[in-house]
């Protein structure tokens, strides 16, 4: 289904690239009450432009969404299991989970209890954590610290902690939690200016561009995408069912 914001994007193609007759000088430009009324007759004598874009787009979407799967099928083994990115449970597991985060993701808050317990069970399987700090300047700032914990062994300490709190996450306050957990603080101070640690997240950020993921949480569960937060229960059906085709 297309929701109204690329219906919007769809109006604002059709006024810049057909309505050539509305560009005016600044002494002749039009009100905005002007312009929704040019807009809206336009529409009524031209609806076949409205449900071209429509198409369009609709054709678009389905040929990205294409790619993604043709991506993730072929890719997908080479990025879930990558050296340098957080993973945590069975080296040879049967079944790999990637999760993109953000600190400051409410959902993601939301998702850590369920991801605890999927950790602590015997089931077959390993989670890759991708740092996607795209909510704010302190998503980055936490990010960088999960990161540079990891040089210590401790990146899953300090990211459980990290999504438990209830504020948005400031240097005072990470490494405070940092002390808290035995994380020598003057090494990840260092290390979170590491230029690796931008590194990894640049990578992150460009495997979200190339897989079209916009938000987080975002799960992919051997090769398959879901956006959104995942219910343990839901979380666990998931897991059964890659199991039993592996």
């Amino acid at each position: 289904m297309i929701n109204k914001k690329y219906i919007f994007i769809i109006l604002y193609s059709l006024i810049i690239n057909n309505m050539f007759f509305m560009h005016t000088s600044a002494e002749d430009s039009l009100s905005k009450e002007e312009i929704e009324k040019i807009i809206h007759e336009y529409i009524m004598e031209n609806p076949e432009i409205i449900l071209k874009s429509v198409d369009n787009l609709r054709k678009e979407m389905e040929k990205s969404s294409i790619e993604n799967d043709n991506y993730l099928k072929k890719e997908f083994k080479n990025f879930a299991n990558q050296d340098n990115i957080p993973t945590f449970g069975n080296k040879n597991a049967k079944v790999i989970i990637v999760e993109f985060v953000d600190y400051n993701c409410g959902y993601c808050k939301k998702s850590l209890d369920a991801i605890i317990v999927l950790l602590e069970s015997n089931l077959d399987l390993k989670i890759s954590f991708r740092d996607y700090p795209i909510l704010s300047a302190s998503s980055r700032l936490a990010a960088k610290a999960a990161l540079a914990a990891h040089y210590q062994n401790k990146y899953f300490q300090l990211h459980s902690k990290l999504l438990s709190l209830r504020e948005r996450p400031t240097e005072e306050i990470i490494f405070k939690i940092a002390k808290s957990i035995e994380i020598d603080v003057d090494k990840l101070k260092v290390d979170m200016q590491n230029p690796k640690i931008d590194l990894i997240i640049q990578e992150n950020e460009s495997l979200a561009r190339k897989l079209n993921i916009r938000g987080t949480p975002t799960f992919i569960i051997n090769g398959k995408l879901y956006a959104g937060a995942l219910e343990l229960d839901k979380l666990k059906s998931i897991i059964d069912n890659a199991l039993s085709k592996s």
